[in-house]
């Protein structure tokens, strides 16, 4: 066996061991339902040790609101239209609000929403034992936890800092080609290419800063400050876009401004190559240098470097400072995406596939309507902020119908005649082992996940089974029945998938460059533009996962950026002083036909451009007006000899 795997049998071997450990110690105990330890220690096996504790964590504060839930449910009624109608609103508003949480802080309000419903079932199923039930399953999730922490946490690596660090170096050192390409020769095709790999890896890297980060407390600071970094090369990039659109249309002939540009360009090179293999304060001295050099000459660009520059001490200072000496607040920030409208109808499509099953079942008495419920539950939430939720369900249907089936055999020819749960833990321990082999394999790792959880539900080691071979089917086919109607309901009743996510973050960055365009407050042009910045990262991540021709997509994002770059600029040239009558109408002009074509995303392109177009023809008025003021005044006495500078663009460009 060769050495990949070789390791993923010993993962395997490891999360078998606390799979069984868990459930052993939750039968020790005498806790209720043992299998559910079990399935917590499957669960919250993670990559990173930070991303274990994390999970935990929200996994144990979802349930415990999720069963206190049950219970105060439970106290009231035990009339399944009622119990129904209660579920309805409660998984409704958990899925609501967790589709607005990012990360794992929405899992804890996901499984607060389908503990409720599994353990509203189970409580109605076994009236005589609610209270049992409840307290059992927040007892298997601590149980599972510690063990999985115990048996796993010190094989799993720490969070990779390292690695953060390494990309971040990288992605600076691309920022800085692209500016050398782009400063030489304006935005050709190589340009381009660059700008979209670029804004690629910050996407990447902003998931990566979230996994860096997870249970780790003093790192809140620098994380803080890796996402101000990636929001100053964000806004490089859109400062770079507008650049670009002046040097594409104005080809210069000074001579001296062509040549500060190839010395730049060689610089910015040299520069980027010793930042990568030596990041020290140096480097950033001469980055600072540089960006000082770029402001005598394209002062929009250079300063939005200079803004760069800092941002990357700030990160180089909290990496090396500890905790409590890290910097201050940052200067940046990217505000996350929020999507209001998926997530009203994520509620809206939990709440009805619960109400149609939920409804059904009370109406007709079926005896495994609540098994079916609480696999509908558990799909209807968990998954719904997944970005295809249908492609997860999907795999999950085809596991659980296996494990359903492997489990089905195991509890009739297997285990009918086992008693003793040490032979019952040798009887399952080979399902377990080979579904936690399958789970190494990406290809294979969401099915396997599902039938490895779904078989142990429907074993359910550690208690007593005293049902039929023929209920013990059906009911195995209800839950599965259960996960193929969740799949209808992404799929079908109310679809939801990447297309439909992309299109819905669109719709976001257009209102804010309306917004943008609209209203030129300080604080509204800032968290705007900070929104949108995430946005656009969260559009090109899914883009570059989802979407074979994701590059145009990527370049959209590029575009969006500089046409938010650009209605900052007008807004600050508009509320600034000593503005010429034929520029201020220049600039409304602009913002008026940004806030009219911004929700046309094809008209993006043209829509920079012609944005642009205003901005540096803003620029070049003002800078000619100076010109004027001090050429006359230079002229006293010598009435009617005003020159006009020799190139208008290049004198605008240096204001």
């Amino acid at each position: 066996m060769n050495s990949p795997h070789r390791l993923k049998l010993v993962l395997a071997l490891r999360g078998t061991l606390a799979v069984l450990t868990a459930l052993g110690v939750a039968e020790f105990f005498g806790i209720e339902n043992p299998y559910w330890a079990a399935m917590t220690a499957l669960i919250v096996i993670q990559p990173t040790r930070g991303l274990l504790f994390e999970k935990s964590f929200y996994r144990l504060v979802g349930t415990v609101f999720g069963s206190v839930a049950a219970l105060l449910l439970l106290q009231y009624t035990r009339s399944p239209f009622l119990l129904t109608f209660a579920l309805v609103f409660w998984i409704a508003g958990c899925v609501g609000i967790g589709n607005l949480f990012h990360g794992l802080r929405s899992y804890a309000f996901l499984m607060a929403g389908c503990t409720c419903a599994v353990i509203v079932m189970s409580g109605f199923m076994n009236p005589s034992r609610m209270a049992e039930i409840a307290f059992g399953r927040i007892a298997c999730i601590v149980v599972g936890i510690i063990v999985t922490t115990v048996v796993t946490a010190l094989f799993t690596p720490p969070a990779p800092r390292e690695e953060l660090k390494r990309r971040l170096r990288e992605a600076i050192r691309d920022a800085m080609r692209w500016l050398s390409e782009l400063i030489s020769h304006g935005r050709t095709d190589k340009v381009a290419r660059l700008e979209q790999a670029l804004l690629i890896e910050l996407a990447d890297l902003e998931l990566l800063v979230d996994a860096t980060g997870a249970a780790s407390p003093g790192f809140k600071k620098t994380q803080r400050h890796v996402k101000s970094l990636i929001a100053a090369l964000l806004s490089l990039l859109s400062v770079g876009r507008l650049a670009a659109e002046h040097l594409d249309r104005h080809g210069d002939g000074d001579a001296n401004h062509g040549k500060w540009r190839e010395l730049m360009s060689g610089q910015l090179l040299e520069v980027a190559s010793r930042f990568a293999s030596s990041p020290a304060a140096g480097g950033c001295s001469e980055l600072a240098a540089l960006a000082c050099e770029t402001r005598t000459h394209l002062p929009l660009l250079g300063q939005t470097f200079a803004k760069l520059v800092a941002a990357i001490e700030e990160v180089r200072a909290g990496f090396e400072a500890v905790a409590e000496d890290a910097p201050g607040e940052p200067q940046r920030r990217l505000i996350r995406h929020r999507d209001w409208v998926e997530a009203g109808r994520a509620a809206f499509r939990s709440g009805l596939v619960i109400a149609a099953v939920g409804f059904t079942w009370s109406a007709t008495g079926w005896s495994k309507g609540p098994l079916m419920l609480m696999a509908l539950s558990i799909m209807a939430t968990i998954f719904s902020n997944k970005d295809h939720p249908a492609h997860f369900v999907g795999n999950i249907f085809v596991g659980a119908a296996t494990g359903s089936a492997a489990a089905v055999f195991c509890r009739i020819f297997l285990l009918s005649a086992v008693h003793d749960p040490d032979l019952t833990v040798a009887v399952i321990a080979p399902f377990v082992l080979l579904g936690l082999l399958a789970m190494q394999y990406p290809r294979t790792m969401i099915a396997a996940t599902d039938a490895t959880l779904f078989f142990i539900f429907v074993v359910q080691p550690g208690v007593a089974v005293n049902v039929a071979n023929i209920d013990l089917a059906i009911g195995a086919m209800a839950m599965v029945a259960g996960v193929g109607t969740a799949w209808l309901s992404y799929a079908v009743l109310v679809p939801i998938n990447p297309g439909v996510r992309m299109r819905s973050i669109l719709a976001a960055v257009s209102r804010d460059l309306v917004r943008m365009a609209q209203d030129g407050s300080p604080q509204v042009l800032n968290r705007a533009q900070e929104r949108l910045h995430h946005r656009v990262i969260r559009l090109v991540d899914m883009a570059a996962r989802h979407d074979p021709e994701h590059l145009r997509t990527v370049e959209g994002g590029v575009t969006a950026l500089g046409i938010a770059a650009c209605v900052t600029s007008l807004w600050e040239k508009l509320n600034g002083k000593e503005l010429a009558p034929s520029s201020e109408r220049i600039i409304r002009e602009a913002l008026m036909t940004i806030a009219v074509l911004a929700p046309q995303p094809h008209n993006a392109r043209e829509l920079l451009s012609r944005a642009a177009r205003a901005l540096y023809a803003v620029l070049e008025e003002g800078a000619v007006m100076k010109g004027l003021v001090s050429e006359t005044a230079g002229t006293a006495g010598n009435s009617g000899v005003v020159r006009q500078p020799r190139n208008r663009l290049l004198w605008a460009e240096r204001q």
